[in-house]
């Protein structure tokens, strides 16, 4: 019942978003997908998927579809990037989050220790919602905010004063978290490695040294580009150059 429920959703999303191409071709091409896709034609489904998400539709159960697919078709990295980028948009998925931890740990290269548990805990909501949901939050309570201020000046009323203050924290808290996370989608790009191995090297040229190896579904951080080829971080001891190609920015 759920996922009939967010079928139509996704649906509903697609049909409702400013494509390049009429929105009921695409509504067509999703259905067709899913017919694909449980049929076991799991390539057919991935295609007619990444045609819709070209095209412009920025919808969580697309890319959770996606990710589905590609996992599906042997696709490891693919499928990650796909995840992860459904994660944006729908982080509390419970089918999600089982499936993109499930697809994790089907990866060969151990990732960089994520936040302390007392981190997640004192800062539940950088973690719990999105980024455009933080956002819309950051938004309302400056409303709310600058409207109870307003309210004061005017009346000077004790309880609307003890309400600016109750206003101030969450105001803080969301318009720091919505910048924080601004910072670092302009500073730090997260990316997924996408090949089933690839050399991380010294330098830009095939002959660049050998530092070490990257497998599908890696998590890096892309650092800096240039020409054909990105430098990522995986770790604080592991950086280096690697083809554009070979990773998918989230």
């Amino acid at each position: 019942m759920k996922r009939s429920v967010y079928l139509i959703l996704v649906i509903a999303g697609i049909l409702a978003a400013p494509l390049r191409c009429p929105a009921q071709e695409n509504g067509r091409q999703f259905l067709a997908a899913m017919e694909a896709y449980k049929s076991g034609d799991y390539a057919a489904a991935v295609k007619d998927l990444e045609t819709i998400a070209a095209a412009g539709v920025h919808n969580g159960q697309l890319y959770y579809n996606l990710g589905n697919a590609h996992l599906k078709n042997d696709n490891l990295g693919q499928a990650i990037l796909w995840y992860e980028r459904a994660l944006t948009l729908i982080p509390n998925d419970p089918d999600l989050r089982f499936n993109y931890e499930y697809a994790r740990s089907l990866t060969k290269d151990l990732p960089e220790s994520g936040p302390s548990p007392l981190t997640r805990i004192f800062f539940f909501w950088a973690y719990e919602l999105s980024a455009p949901t933080i956002i819309v939050l950051a938004l309302a309570c400056n409303l709310i905010f600058w409207g109870l201020a307003i309210a004061w000046r005017l009346t000077r009323r004790r309880v609307l004063r003890h309400a600016l203050l109750a206003a101030l924290a969450p105001t803080l808290i969301f318009v720091l978290t919505a910048a924080y996370n601004y910072f670092e989608a302009a500073h730090h790009t997260q990316a997924i490695v996408l090949p089933p191995t690839i050399a991380v090297r010294s330098g830009l040229e095939p002959t660049s040294t050998q530092l070490f190896e990257l497998h599908a579904g890696a998590k890096v951080k892309v650092v800096r580009q240039m020409q054909d080829h990105v430098q990522i971080r995986f770790s604080e001891d592991k950086i280096g150059w690697i083809p554009s190609a070979a990773v998918g920015r989230i």
